[in-house]
């Protein structure tokens, strides 16, 4: 009987610790040796998911260093591979996973040097990164990341 009653002050006292715990403290912890890993998971992770996006857009940098100019059907292959990275960075966990540094650091370019990270270790050519980095969709989806918004966690 006195475990029944004792039992949910114990249990409120370890839900009180864990989250005391699991909450970094931006000047402990907002140092280039924290960021670091932790965005490189992230994009690690957006890699995995968005490769067939990447390679597109691999592809078509090589093509524009070699100063060919796509046609139909790689603009085509670049829309839908555009779109498709669209979402990964809108609904992913490792965007999520860098949005989570980004506010705990109070840092919003981390966002923005992990993508270009991410290019370059593709090869996208810096020619071509200006040119994404113009695109209007591009632009948008960055600013959506870059803005303060509350994080949600995939369930």
């Amino acid at each position: 009987m006195k475990f029944y009653l004792r039992a949910p002050f114990v249990f409120s006292a370890i839900v009180l610790l864990a989250g005391c715990a699991s909450t970094p403290d931006p000047a402990v912890v907002c140092t280039s040796e924290w960021i670091a890993p932790r965005a490189d998971s992230a994009i690690k992770r957006i890699e995995k998911r968005a490769s067939s996006s990447i390679k597109a857009l691999t592809a078509a940098s090589i093509d524009r260093a070699q100063g060919k100019t796509p046609g139909l059907m790689q603009m085509i292959s670049l829309t839908f591979a555009v779109k498709k990275l669209e979402a990964e960075l809108k609904h992913g966990q490792g965007i999520r996973d860098l949005k989570i540094v980004a506010k705990t650091c109070n840092n919003p370019a981390v966002i923005e040097d992990s993508m270009r990270t991410l290019l370059k270790r593709q090869g996208v050519s810096d020619d071509f990164m200006q040119q994404l980095e113009g695109n209007p969709i591009y632009q948008s989806v960055i600013s959506s990341l870059t803005a303060p918004q509350p994080v949600t966690v995939n369930r």
